[in-house]
């Protein structure tokens, strides 16, 4: 679990408990099932219960945690269905992301893709499984800011918590690591360029790809 959070000042309370919340969740610091108390954490941030409560039910909005009343704040089951559902929802979405991104990226936008897939040159797949998760998560963030749109972002961050934490629980290795690089590489590519058509295409590909391979080893019995 991560350390100890110093005191947050004012209306930033909340913001910053929910991010640091919603983080260890995804991140399995706390386990499906696990309790949250309020108490213990108003004391660990130091602050009263109504900004930790204000985070929590924010969370359970985005079906991270279950408030049950007079019982306790749990944090949520993984639900298959939904993280399949979420995969397809994002497939379109990444998509437009990127085709946004390829007409309103910054240079330092770029930049940042491209640094990131250099690092994926470094890594071994199965050592340095939680990189290569962190990094193609950080990819994908940087796709969608630089999309600048806020109601997608929100859209496809709240849909990614789902897909990430799945991703967290499975240790996931995937098939064809190259395919992988190079898919990431003409995504960025297409972004660089300019090239919107394209850009949308090879993130949908992607996309697909990257769900055909969890469904057949995860998602099978749901269809």
């Amino acid at each position: 679990m991560a350390g100890v959070v110093g005191r947050v000042p004012g209306g930033a309370a909340q913001r910053e408990i929910y991010e640091v919340l919603k983080k260890r969740i995804v991140d399995l610091d706390y386990e499906p099932g696990e309790v949250l108390n309020e108490k213990e954490l108003a004391g660990e941030f130091s602050v009263s219960r109504t900004p930790v409560r204000e985070a929590l039910l924010r969370l359970s909005q985005m079906g991270l945690v279950e408030m049950r009343p007079r019982v306790g704040t749990f944090v949520t089951l993984i639900d298959l269905r939904q993280v399949k559902d979420a995969y397809e929802v994002k497939t379109n979405l990444e998509g437009l992301a990127a085709e946004l991104a390829s007409q309103r990226a910054s240079r330092e936008d770029i930049e940042a893709l491209f640094a990131i897939i250099e690092r994926f040159d470094t890594y071994d797949i199965v050592k340095d499984y939680q990189s290569c998760i962190d990094e193609d998560q950080l990819f994908h963030q940087i796709v969608r800011r630089a999309a600048k749109n806020p109601i997608l972002l929100e859209t496809l961050e709240g849909l990614n918590v789902k897909t990430a934490r799945f991703l967290q629980s499975i240790h996931y290795v995937i098939d064809d690591y190259e395919w992988f690089r190079d898919s990431l590489h003409s995504m960025a590519a297409a972004i660089r360029e300019g090239d919107g058509p394209g850009a949308r295409q090879t993130t949908e590909a992607h996309t697909v790809k990257f769900l055909r391979q969890m469904s057949r080893r995860f998602f099978s019995d749901l269809d």
